[in-house]
């Protein structure tokens, strides 16, 4: 197994193409157990308690919270009686004066372990340090058109690092640094699972010292150590590499037929590996650029735009086409830089409604929402679906009343007039008063039927709209 070696210590640049990693130290279950006579009683110290730093394999020695203790503002006795506050300049602190008879163990306010015989740090995970560094790779390829599968980061299977230490001071900037105890740890392997353009990330099992020395018996101190590979990116500086366009596969993402897309609907990409990791857009003024990708549109006249992205992963994009498109066969690209990734071509047309639904697979309960209209005019919203882990199920509409259906939907809002705008349900012709833009969301679109007091269907009831005379694909709306 190729494993990244020990040799890899601090940011190393290469040429060509690499696979950039992010590496972190860190620690956790740290105890003191043994005689410490750091910084005992003097007049230029402030026994028992002090701060503690770490240096490692990962980083220099540096009073960053890296080795961090137990005690945190907190009232403690010696073993005369004399009370006091301590700790509170922010530092979980260790007893480092366990030697003086004033500090020794038993006591359960400067011990917290161990029937108050030991130091157990009450903080969970700290970090030693960061580390960056560079690994040569091929260029990402395909072997197929549909999922790049080589190269790249996934060369590289494992992160495997062998010099691993922390050497423990308790710091002080008058007299100095004290060196506490050393400890080694065996060689830590973190498996990776990479697709060519990244590593998502992970972390090894956690491990316990081998062998101390400064003394090397006893072993006053100790700690688990785990490696965490934060992240990891491809990355060709150069412009070395000629990577093939992916087969691209663009559909409505509310129905998810293949053929025609409407200008300035919502549309969902296929291809896979694109981008490691997923990527949403955070506000509702889209991005054209998210996990760095984008959508370029070119349409029949030969215009290019980017689209609006609204999420972006290993294997799908959707975004929102950009309005004023001519009509006729586009090309779709998703580009990272001035790298095509994935390539196909689609029809637009100037409406083409697709409804979503409550699982958002095109089919089945609609995603709706009813308007009961009440005697005086009066509106209630109700939810006409519900959705768990398990799924999502249909609630009723009660048809002996009078109600407005809103239906959600996308390609809708070119529509000419709004007499090109036909719903039946369960058979039934019902009256269109809107059909056009949702106010909030980029391209999703809504249309709002009346259904008159005891409308003659009930039950589980098929909902069938067409725009000038194009026919979205079929949901349902249960009726009782």
């Amino acid at each position: 197994m190729r494993a990244i070696a020990c040799l890899f210590l601090a940011h190393l640049v290469l040429s060509g193409q690499v696979c950039r990693f992010s590496v972190a130290g860190v620690n956790r279950n740290r105890r003191v157990t043994g005689d410490i006579s750091a910084e005992c009683p003097d007049p230029l110290h402030t026994a028992p308690f002090g701060n503690w730093g770490a240096t490692s394999n990962f980083g220099p020695k540096r009073n960053g919270h890296q080795f961090q203790g137990w005690c945190h503002d907190t009232r403690i006795c010696d073993n005369a009686g004399n009370c006091r506050n301590v700790c509170r300049d922010g530092w979980y602190e260790w007893n480092t004066c366990t030697t003086n008879s004033l500090f020794r163990a038993p006591n359960c306010t400067l011990y917290n372990s161990a029937e108050c015989t030991e130091q157990v740090s009450t903080t969970d995970v700290n970090v030693l340090g960061t580390q960056s560094f560079d690994v040569p790779v091929a260029c990402p390829s395909t072997s197929d058109g549909n999922s790049f599968d080589r190269g790249g980061c996934a060369e590289v299977p494992d992160y495997t690092r062998t010099d691993n230490f922390m050497s423990l001071y308790e710091l002080d900037p008058i007299t100095g640094d004290e060196l506490i105890q050393s400890l080694y740890f065996p060689a830590i392997q973190v498996p990776l699972k990479c697709t060519p353009w990244g590593c998502p990330a992970t972390g090894s099992e956690w491990a316990n010292p081998i062998r101390w020395d400064s003394p090397s018996t006893p072993a006053k101190v100790s700690a688990e150590m785990a490696i965490v590979v934060n992240s990891a990116t491809f990355v060709d500086g150069a412009g070395a590499c000629r990577i093939p366009a992916l087969n691209l596969r663009a559909v409505s993402s509310a129905s998810f037929l293949p053929g025609t897309l409407a200008d300035g609907s919502i549309a969902t990409a296929f291809a896979g590996n694109l981008v490691m990791g997923e990527f949403i857009a955070s506000s509702l003024s889209l991005p054209t650029t998210l996990g760095g990708l984008q959508v370029r549109v070119t349409d029949a006249a030969g215009n290019t735009r980017n689209a609006g992205l609204l999420y972006a992963g290993p294997a799908q994009l959707n975004f929102v086409l950009p309005g004023g498109m001519s009509e006729g066969r586009a090309t779709i690209n998703v580009a990272a830089g001035n790298s095509v990734r994935a390539s196909g071509v689609v029809d637009i047309a100037r409406v083409q409604p697709a409804l979503f639904s409550a699982d958002a697979t095109g089919l089945g309960q609609a995603a709706a929402v009813g308007i009961r209209i009440g005697p005086n005019n009066e509106q209630t919203p109700i939810d006409l679906y519900q959705c768990s882990e398990s799924g999502c199920s249909a609630r009723p509409l009660q048809a002996r009343e009078q109600n407005v259906l809103v239906l959600f939907g996308t390609g809708i809002r070119n529509r000419r007039t709004l007499g090109d705008v036909r719903v039946t349900i369960g058979g039934v012709p019902v009256d269109v008063l809107y059909a056009g833009p949702q106010p909030t969301y980029s391209g999703l679109d809504q249309v709002n039927v009346l259904l008159p007091k005891d409308f003659p269907v009930t039950g589980v009831a098929t909902i069938r709209l067409t725009v000038e005379g194009r026919i979205a694909n079929t949901v349902t709306v249960l009726l009782q």
